[in-house]
Formats: C-alpha cells, sequence, structure tokens
C-alpha cells in the first residue's frame, strides 16, 4: 500500500498540496566547484505563475542568495487559490555548502489550516516539528526532502547536475525516493504565435521525481524559464517568459530534438525467442481509455475455432498511480518490475496476460478524474479490462483471473463478488482490515522500530493518528491540515472481509512473512473469512523472509527498501502462481 503511510495523516509532509511537482533538495556536490558545470543559474531570483490549463491557480516569489563558503538559502512566498487547493505559505530552504539540506521551514496556511513546520537534518536523523507534534525520521546518505507546491526548490536539485558528464544521474530522495535527471539539449521555441521575433533557443532538461515526469526550460545563462508537468496540465512560467508559455507547453509534449532515455517510450515487446507475442492495446473505459500491453501465448496461433481461445490473467496494481510494470520510484529499486515478470512467468505457460497503466497515468487518459477517483472507481477499471478481452475471439470468456497486489488485492475480490464469471483471483498481500487499522499496524511498526523516540513521544503520535482517523471516519473534510480526498474515506472506512465472504471463486493468498505494510495476519483473516462463508477452493502460501514487494529482506521495514540484494520476484513465488493458475484456468499441455 503505497498511499497510505503509518504517518499518512498526520505528518502528510511541508506544505503538501496538490498538482505541481514534488520538488526537492538533494546532497550532492557543490556546483560551484571548477570541474562541475551545472545545469542551471542557483543563485537567482523571480516570479513563477502557477497554472493549470488556461486557469491561474498562483504565484511564486523566490530568491535564492548564495554565501562566499558555497552554501545558500533560499525563500519563497507561494500563494495558491483553487477550490481544493488553497494555501499562503512561506517556504525557507537552508543549503550547506554541499548543498546538504540543513533546515527547511514553512510557515503560513494550507486549506485554511495553519503551518508552522520545520526539517531539521543532522546526520542520519530528520527532525520534523509541526504544530501536530514532533517526530524522528531516518535520513539515508545523500537523501532528500519532497515538498510539493515549492517549485524554486528544484532548483538546488538541478544544479546538482554535472552537465559535462551528461545522461541520466540519478539523486538519492528524503524519504525513499529517487530523482533522475538528464539534459537533452537546446531548442528552438517561437517567443509566441505569428511572432516577427527569431525564435529563441532554450535547454530543455527532463526530471523524473516519484512518478512525476516534467520538463523545465533554462534559457542561456541558466535561469529556470518554465517547469511544465504535461500529465496534470500545470505549468510554473516566469514571468519574463509568459509569451512564450504555450510554445514551451506544446514543445514539452513533443520527442526532444534529441531524444534522451528519459523520454524515450518504455521497451514492452516481447523478449527476442519467448514464447508468446506483446500485442499493444487500448481499452476503452468510462469516457478514458487504458493504455496495456497483451501477451497471448505462441501456441495459440495457427489454430482455428474455440481451440484457439486462451485463458487469460489481468494484473492489478497496488495503490498510488501505476504504470503497467508496477516499478516504485525508490533509490536501488530500478530494475522492480513485478507485474511484467508474472506476466512473462504466465505467458510463458500458457496464458495470456493483460496489464495496462493506471488511469491518468504512462499511456492511460482520465487523470481528470483522480481527484475524485476511489478503490471502487479502479475496480470498475478492472471490469473494463474483463470486457475488452471477452469481446477478443482468441480469449476465453470464462477462463479470466485476476492477479491483484496491495491495493489490487482489495480490488479483485471486488470484481469477482460481482462477476460470477471470473475463474479464479490471486491476492498479493491483500488486505484483510480497513484502512483505518491497516494505518496503525503500519505505524506501529514504525514506531517500535524507532530507538531514539521516547515512549511518551510514541504515544502522542498513536494518539494523533487515532484522532485522525476519528475525523475521517466522521466525514470530516480536512484533516490535519489537508484535504480528505474520496480515495482516502473509502480506504480508510472499507471493510474487506464482507467481500471476501461472498467470494466462490477459487482463491490464492500469498503473503510475505516480513511484510511491515500489510503484515501476515491479514492472510490469515481473509482465508478464515472466505472459508467460513462456504468457499472450499482456498489456498493461503507465507513465504518466509519476503516483505510487501514480495522481495528478500531482513526487516521487511520501507526503510530497507533502497537496500535490498535482489529486486526480482523468486522462481518459488512465480512458480506456486503460475502452478496453481494453470490448475485452475484448465491450461492444456
Amino acid at each position: 500500500m503505497r498511499r497510505s503511510s503509518a504517518l499518512s495523516l498526520v505528518t502528510a509532509g511541508l506544505a503538501a498540496l496538490t498538482f505541481s511537482l514534488p520538488v526537492a533538495m538533494v546532497s550532492g556536490q557543490s556546483p560551484n566547484r571548477v570541474e562541475k558545470k551545472p545545469a542551471i543559474l542557483l543563485c537567482d531570483k523571480g516570479t513563477f505563475t502557477l497554472k493549470v490549463g488556461t486557469a491561474t491557480i498562483g504565484r511564486e516569489d523566490f530568491d535564492i542568495r548564495c554565501a562566499p563558503d558555497g552554501s545558500a538559502t533560499g525563500t519563497g512566498h507561494t500563494v495558491l487559490g483553487v477550490p481544493g487547493l488553497t494555501g499562503d505559505f512561506t517556504t525557507t530552504i537552508e543549503l550547506a555548502k554541499d548543498l546538504r539540506p540543513r533546515r527547511v521551514t514553512v510557515i503560513g496556511t494550507s486549506n485554511g489550516s495553519p503551518m508552522n513546520d520545520t526539517l531539521t537534518f543532522a546526520g542520519s536523523r530528520a527532525t520534523l516539528r509541526q504544530l501536530a507534534g514532533t517526530q524522528e525520521v531516518p535520513v539515508a546518505a545523500g537523501s532528500a526532502y519532497v515538498g510539493n507546491n515549492v517549485n524554486f526548490s528544484l532548483m538546488p536539485l538541478l544544479a546538482l547536475y554535472d552537465v559535462a558528464r551528461g545522461g541520466v544521474q540519478t539523486f538519492p530522495v528524503f524519504p525513499n525516493l529517487s530523482a533522475s535527471i538528464e539534459a537533452l539539449g537546446s531548442e528552438a521555441i517561437p517567443m509566441s504565435a505569428g511572432s516577427s521575433i527569431p525564435p529563441l533557443s532554450l535547454n530543455r532538461i527532463a526530471v523524473q521525481l516519484g512518478p512525476t515526469l516534467a520538463t523545465v526550460w533554462t534559457d542561456a545563462d541558466g535561469r529556470v524559464a518554465t517547469i511544465v508537468v504535461p500529465a496534470a496540465n500545470f505549468v510554473a512560467v516566469r514571468e519574463e517568459f509568459a509569451a512564450m508559455e504555450a510554445a514551451l507547453r506544446a514543445a514539452s509534449a513533443r520527442p526532444s530534438a534529441r531524444t534522451g532515455a528519459m523520454l524515450s517510450p518504455p521497451d514492452y515487446g516481447a523478449p527476442a525467442g519467448a514464447p508468446y507475442t506483446a500485442e499493444e492495446v487500448t481499452v476503452p473505459a468510462n469516457g478514458y481509455t487504458l493504455a496495456g500491453t497483451l501477451l497471448i501465448p505462441q501456441r495459440a496461433k495457427g489454430t482455428q475455432g474455440a481451440s484457439a481461445r486462451v485463458p487469460a490473467v489481468i494484473t492489478i496494481t497496488g495503490s498510488g498511480q501505476q504504470t503497467r510494470d508496477e516499478p516504485l520510484p525508490i533509490a536501488g529499486l530500478a530494475g522492480y518490475r513485478p507485474m511484467r515478470q508474472i506476466a512473462e512467468e504466465l505467458a510463458s505457460s500458457g496464458i495470456a496476460v493483460l496489464r495496462v497503466d493506471d488511469r491518468g497515468v504512462g499511456g492511460s487518459t482520465g487523470r481528470e478524474t483522480l481527484r475524485t477517483a476511489t478503490t471502487s472507481s479502479f475496480a470498475d477499471d478492472v471490469r473494463a479490462q474483463v470486457a475488452f478481452l471477452r469481446a477478443r475471439p482468441d480469449i476465453a470468456p470464462d477462463r479470466i483471473a485476476l492477479v491483484g497486489h496491495s491495493e489490487g488485492g482489495i480490488i479483485a475480490p471486488m470484481v469477482a463478488a460481482t462477476d460470477p464469471r471470473i475463474a479464479a483471483i490471486v491476492l498479493l498481500a491483500g488486505t484483510g482490515k480497513s484502512g483505518a487499522e491497516t494505518s496503525l499496524d503500519q505505524q506501529r511498526a514504525l514506531l517500535d522500530a524507532d530507538t531514539m523516540m521516547t515512549v511518551e513521544r510514541k504515544a502522542a503520535m498513536r494518539a494523533l493518528q487515532e484522532e485522525a482517523i476519528r475525523d475521517v471516519r466522521a466525514g470530516k473534510d480536512t484533516v490535519a491540515g489537508q484535504p480528505v480526498v474520496p480515495w482516502m474515506r473509502e480506504y480508510f472506512t472499507y471493510e474487506p472481509l464482507p467481500t471476501i465472504r461472498t467470494v466462490r471463486q477459487p482463491i490464492l493468498i500469498l503473503q510475505g512473512e516480513r511484510d511491515q505494510q500489510v503484515p501476515p495476519d491479514n492472510a490469515r483473516l481473509l482465508d478464515r473469512a472466505a472459508r467460513e462463508s462456504g468457499n472450499r477452493d482456498v489456498t493461503t502460501r507465507v513465504f518466509p523472509t519476503l516483505n510487501h514487494l514480495f522481495l528478500p529482506s531482513t526487516t521487511g521495514a520501507v526503510a530497507e527498501y533502497s537496500s535490498l540484494t535482489t529486486q526480482t520476484l523468486g522462481a518459488d513465488l512465480l512458480g506456486a502462481m503460475r502452478e496453481w493458475l494453470r490448475t485452475k484456468l484448465r491450461v492444456r499441455g
């Protein structure tokens, strides 16, 4: 479960609003060193106008001042005004001469609630002080602080990029994410439509921070002209470049003149010699489309009639919008592609597999629906995929199974309970408890592992989380200064066990023994509820040492994800899933 953390409500982060690129400060070498040529001018001042589509939603005045010793202090005043996204706050960022963040403060209001937040970095710990309380958070070497809607704080991150070295350069981001940057060279951008002024040469930089891909344009002096997030239809445009906004938006949506690795489309094709083919498909949903890849076993090719129909699996990713392979933007997990591994394993065994980009990300449309979307909404997207497969002449319509991970393990029973033609479901770390209970379990694991926090402070943090949960369940619109979006409200109140009790199809429950995001007792709860309701075909397996990602771990803690020894699913897990599905889907040969 990646939407909800153990402290998701009471420690939502400094100025954690919506829309604009979450930006960061990352440690690294000073941009003032002569052997390093940075991508931007760090010490600068100016004003960004913030827009979504054609609507202006705010502005940000910033001033970054550099000291003779190489340290720097940046101050920005951000004003936001749109329903569900209001704020008036001042952010101050203090950087050491190596660009390590030393201190971040945010003072003002967010969605009508006061903020007075301070984040102080000291060695391997960071101390976050908020009006709601104080907590200490582990900080890995070279980590970054991630805050939303503070656009100027992207500049220290960009200053770390070494233009002379070029290529994709990756920097760790606090608490456990990573940022990738690639300079893509200069492009000639028209000043405005129909202008007689010659085009201006601007430098294009691609920035991937977590799931967000942005394009930053800088002028010849290295000043940031515009930050564009195409998927969110967002732009932060410097006042001096306002006339070029439309041209820069259009250029950001096109492949670059020198397409870099980050802007190259992912290759979802079948490897050479694979016993299956890969077909790019588009699934119609509720007014938008889902882009995906359908793997079809080659043994189905060349046969006629009903014998050509093969069973199929639909994969369902975890919480947060994921592309079809379910990669995670976490440092140290660049090679983690669980849904691709599962798809290729099953397709090699005679089962077709459809995996899609979640709505609003990758090649899928529908991003405008995400503000009101819930887990139940995402279940409708899976139903659309089922309908798509049943309409194909090469898929057996009554031999379709669902494989869901984390939130996908909540969605699969939702769909199966309403569609008796679904043949089977596989739950990878699916929850048997409400999101409220799961969040408390997650918080308990984090606090128990913290040896520096006092018993009194831990008790206070638990009390704050319990209060936040009560407020959500009571229907409050704002909790701990953050708006309660529909997804969160449903997640905290939805009970999975009544649904699993109505599922009559075969169920395979797979669980990691060391999972700290969805603890192993969830598997036992699901198993017991399904069996007690009369389902006679329930299989549960708990794998020793595996964490929530189904990777070998020492403790299973989220903080450990960046240092795991492998990024690929094990043969025992894949084999157990493969053989169970082959049996339930009646795969021949």
